[in-house]
């Protein structure tokens, strides 16, 4: 295969995709360029790049001014192959944004009621039919996420999002963690950065409120509570790759994401999920997205809960194979990177836009 004349460039910390990109795409044959695009003249640094790839997390600043406005010039304006591209990514950790995307397109997802009115929503919240789900916009990890039971509790929750203060969007630590996370901060360098917010959050309560994790206001979002799921399924599909596990739920929690508790045996995946994943990915026009699956009735219909463009490499890496399109099982450990690299590639050698 004709070498590419010009490197790729990567963007993404120790702890993101970038590092395995690099490996895949050094054995592939192509050249590598580090980028910062954070940094003050991110134009100026993919100038002569075949495509950009850039990992990104959760944290506020990198979603809203960072990386989707960059990437949306460097792959519209610029027209330099992205991964993600905005079908891809735009939507990333913004449950509203997704609700309306999934409603629009037409994907089955739990009933999602989203209000921009405190009156509008103190009026649902008197005739709602409890259990329901709250959940704020942003948050991984079932961070953020609670469950509603009672109208009482309903109407604290409206207040709480319409207030002056907001709700803060932050990942909480147990009690004392912030020691621990400080302590191994300390002794892996590189990861100090990530883990100050989490540090600050433990340590002084007050201060990351305003200073690094976003306030939630002046909006509502509740969701359809899908009793009787004691896991959710997670099908990462990557082009024509479906990699699934099932995710159990905490020890009396209803949330399974996070939990730790992961499934990699194939035989217990209901195989809708993984049509489902594929028909919902080629909609959405997605390089790369994983689906969080729950069940829905009596019929036990499968429904996207949320979807998103990053996740945990490692997870995906310990499912045993993957289906493709044709649901034929190809067996065999499968780092995500290398199918990045290896469909990202392929879309820049010929050229075209890129649907899996």
């Amino acid at each position: 295969m004709k070498r590419l004349e010009k490197p790729i460039g990567l963007c993404g910390g120790p702890q993101s995709f970038a590092p395995r990109w690099a490996e895949a795409l050094k054995n592939r044959g192509a050249a590598v360029k580090w980028l910062d695009l954070s940094g003050p003249d991110p134009l100026l640094q993919v100038a002569g790049c075949a495509g950009v790839m850039w990992h990104w997390f959760h944290f506020p600043h990198e979603v809203r001014w960072a990386a989707l406005p960059m990437l949306r010039v460097i792959e519209e304006h610029l027209c330099i192959p992205v991964f993600p591209d905005m079908a891809t990514c735009w939507h990333f950790d913004d449950k509203i944004a997704q609700s309306y995307l999934l409603e629009a397109l037409e994907i089955p997802c739990p009933k999602t009621w989203i209000f921009w009115r405190e009156a509008d929503a103190r009026a649902w919240c008197e005739q709602a039919e409890y259990p329901v789900v709250a959940k704020l916009s942003g948050g991984a990890g079932s961070t953020n996420v609670r469950l509603i039971r009672s109208v009482s509790e309903a109407r604290a929750y409206v207040e709480e999002c319409f207030s002056g203060a907001g709700v803060v969007a932050r990942p909480p630590l147990p009690a004392g963690a912030g020691a621990r996370v400080w302590a191994r901060a300390k002794r892996a360098a590189k990861r100090a950065a990530q883990a100050l917010p989490y540090v600050l959050a433990d340590r002084f309560p007050s201060l990351p409120d305003q200073t690094y994790w976003m306030p939630h206001k002046n909006y509502a979002l509740f969701q359809e509570f899908l009793p009787g799921n004691e896991f959710d399924t997670r099908v990462t599909v990557v082009g024509e790759r479906a990699f699934a596990f099932r995710r159990l739920n905490r020890p009396g929690d209803f949330r399974a994401s996070g939990s730790g508790r992961i499934d990699h045996d194939p035989s217990a995946i209901d195989a809708r999920c993984v049509v489902a994943a594929f028909a919902a990915a080629r909609r959405l026009g997605a390089q790369s997205v994983a689906f969080d699956f729950l069940f829905r009735g009596k019929a036990c219909e499968p429904v996207v809960g949320e979807i998103s463009y990053a996740y945990a490499d490692g997870a995906v890496e310990r499912c045993p194979g993957h289906w493709d399109s044709r649901l034929q099982w190809h067996e065999g450990h499968l780092w995500p990177e290398e199918a990045h690299v290896e469909d990202f590639l392929a879309r820049i050698r010929r050229g075209a836009e890129f649907r899996p």
